[in-house]
């Protein structure tokens, strides 16, 4: 006698309402939940499992075939990866609705069957908590064309500071007063070829996200708001080896810049990236007598505020408030003006190292995002 597949094997699945792209770009799961019970003493065979993410007229699909199904409870959310060469999911100006489908058969029947309503984020869109900022350096696109226009521009206005017609960007190849020079060239270009004004964000429909401009973007509007240009220079000094980082605070951004690439690679050793996103207070130590680290290696907290003071104190880390790019400010006025945003610990989120972002395991590499 058959037995009715429902009391074989139970199926749990939960997926967010909205789906955003950096997120999956990242290796974050696309499923909440997605766990198989095995409701007898006995083990269980031929499950398969159907996920199928829908995008438009294209659909991309996850399967798995367990011959036997020994364990009596089996989490698949983790395992859930679908692929994310879409045209359409890169190339989103708006938010549109879509379709998650879930399929799970066992011994030839039906044992789960359900499709559900998600919403597909712009690909620049950031979900701006404390959750989701450890994937703001994919926002970070050092390859956009408008970096590689702004760096050929600031040549000339290097030649100028340092006297030297042969003056180019080299990076760290320089001492550190050799890079501040490559910085202010950058600063300087941007400055005078293109006259930004400040803006506020792009309408994003939700209190939570934030639209991002890409540099081609602000170049194209001649305008961004403070965390378009931190992401513009530090796009920048990325594009030309010099390390940056973004610094959020509550309700601002701005950038930074380490001057030598040997204090910066004593910050901290990156470890592998986890499955799962903590929550700030979470304690990782550090090798023995260091300062407390976020589990996401390339991000300090509020609880790393003194020691990113100390480096910035030292000369080791400069900031620079990006909205100066605005106005009829020098560079050294936008350092001054950096460096007293960290007046107050208790504005202070978090420091986004760009370069130990990079180089975690996996990297936080940036969007593939597609312009008009």
């Amino acid at each position: 006698m058959m037995v009715t597949v429902s009391k074989l094997i139970q199926v749990d699945f939960d997926v967010d309402d909205t789906i955003n792209y950096s997120l999956l770009h990242n290796n974050r799961e696309l499923l909440n939940k997605l766990t198989l019970t095995r409701l007898t003493a006995q083990s269980v065979g031929d499950v398969t499992v159907q996920v199928e993410l829908f995008v438009g007229t294209e659909h991309y699909p996850y399967r798995k075939t367990i011959p036997i199904l020994k364990d009596l409870q089996l989490h698949l959310s983790s395992q859930v990866m679908i692929p994310l060469t879409s045209v359409l999911t890169r190339s989103l100006h708006e938010r549109v609705h879509s379709t998650v489908y879930v399929k799970v058969a066992c011994e030839g029947q039906t044992a789960y069957e359900e499709t559900r309503r998600v919403t597909l984020i712009p690909v620049d869109e950031w979900l701006d908590d404390t959750a989701s900022n450890p994937w703001l350096p994919s926002f970070v696109l050092p390859r956009d064309p408008a970096v590689l226009k702004i760096v050929s521009s600031a040549r000339r206005y290097l030649i100028g500071i340092t006297d030297d017609p042969a003056a180019g960007f080299d990076g760290y190849q320089e001492e550190a007063a050799g890079v501040d020079k490559q910085v202010q060239a950058l600063w300087t270009a941007i400055v005078n070829e293109y006259r930004l004004q400040y803006i506020n964000p792009p309408p994003a429909y939700s209190k939570q996200t934030q639209r991002l401009r890409t540099p081609t973007e602000v170049l194209r509007s001649n305008s961004g708001t403070c965390i378009d240009l931190a992401l513009l220079l530090a796009a920048c000094f990325e594009y030309v080896g010099i390390y940056p980082v973004v610094v959020l605070l509550s309700g601002h951004a701005f950038v930074g810049y380490w001057r030598s690439d040997i204090t910066h690679d004593d910050l901290v050793v990156v470890s592998k990236t986890p499955a799962t996103v903590p929550k700030v207070g979470d304690k990782v130590g550090r090798t023995a007598g260091k300062p407390y680290v976020d589990k996401f290696g390339w991000r300090l907290t509020r609880l790393n505020f003194a020691e990113v003071l100390a480096y910035v104190t030292s000369g080791d880390l400069v900031m620079i408030e990006a909205t100066f790019l605005t106005g009829a400010n020098s560079f050294q006025a936008a350092i001054d003006e950096g460096r007293a945003n960290l007046r107050n610990s208790d504005e202070f989120d978090s420091l986004l190292d760009i370069q130990l972002a990079r180089t975690a395991d996996p990297p936080v590499t940036p969007l593939p995002i597609i312009s008009d």
